[in-house]
């Protein structure tokens, strides 16, 4: 391993199809991101297109449990509209033929399995029934979106802290031991608005429960949107690189079709170097 590390160098992860963000983030397998934002900037649209771009140019099956995303079958119509640029729904905008979503549901059922959570789903369990997806489909990818759905009982006297820490550790190996990225989706705590009006960007740190939501991470990243100007760039914030050959701390903005979710590179794309900065 070490004579291979050599001769070939540190291998990048895979490119997500955007490169503003290239620069700063992509994705190897084995390792764990986090995911965070403000309800409603569009973290698991942000997801959904940053997998359909893995899966169309490097041929990534991808496994998801978002229970805020039930039905399976209105987030599979996203899906489609990410996959073929139309919209799924009737309206001023030609929608996706029946050709063309015949196509897109073959194309995502070779590439996408959904785990349909139960009342009592915990992360042990979603990790076990993943380990048998990884053998029946070979998943490179996997999204828990969001933590706070899951069932988490915390054993007698074990703190929140403790349990959040085991719990990531438990993601972490899981990937490392199967070669799959894992994204896990945490919502922050309340935040305040500045004296614009707007809400700071949130951090790693920012998340409740435990400053190891930065430190169990390989990758962190927050989305964040201008609610003022809803026609501005979406800024993905990458807050956190454990592995320098992935990439780097930095921002890069993309804009966002609501007509069919996609993100698309900004005309104005400017890349910055991000430094954290508490909001406590």
């Amino acid at each position: 391993d070490v004579v291979a590390l050599y001769q070939q160098g540190p291998q990048r992860g895979a490119l997500t199809g955007w490169q503003s963000l290239d620069k700063h983030y992509t994705v190897r397998p084995g390792e764990l991101t986090i995911v965070t934002g403000i309800p409603s900037h569009g973290k698991s649209q942000f997801l959904d297109a940053l997998v359909v771009n893995l899966a169309k140019d490097h041929d990534w099956p991808i496994a998801i449990c978002s229970p805020e995303n039930l039905p399976v079958s209105r987030h599979i119509a996203k899906l489609v509209e990410q996959y073929t640029g139309q919209p799924f729904a009737d309206g001023p905008t030609r929608r996706v033929s029946t050709f063309g979503l015949i196509d897109a549901l073959d194309w995502l059922d070779h590439h996408f399995v959904f785990i349909a959570p139960d009342d009592a789903l915990t992360i042990p369990a979603l990790l076990q029934q993943s380990k048998a997806l990884v053998t029946r489909h070979g998943i490179r990818g996997l999204i828990i979106d969001p933590w706070n759905e899951f069932e988490h009982t915390m054993p007698h006297g074990q703190t929140e802290t403790a349990y959040i820490s085991a719990a990531l550790g438990q993601i972490r190996r899981f990937g490392r031991a199967h070669g799959v990225h894992v994204w896990v989706v945490a919502h922050p705590q309340k935040l305040y608005r500045q004296e614009d009006g707007s809400y700071p960007v949130p951090t790693p740190y920012d998340i409740s429960g435990s400053a190891h939501w930065r430190n169990k991470a390989d990758n962190c990243l927050t989305v964040w949107r201008n609610e003022r100007d809803l026609e501005s760039p979406v800024q993905i914030h990458v807050q956190k690189i454990r592995f320098r050959e992935v990439g780097s701390p930095g921002m890069a903005e993309l804009r966002f079709n609501r007509l069919n979710g996609r993100y698309q590179e900004s005309p104005s794309v400017t890349v910055s170097t991000w430094q954290e900065v508490s909001h406590a």
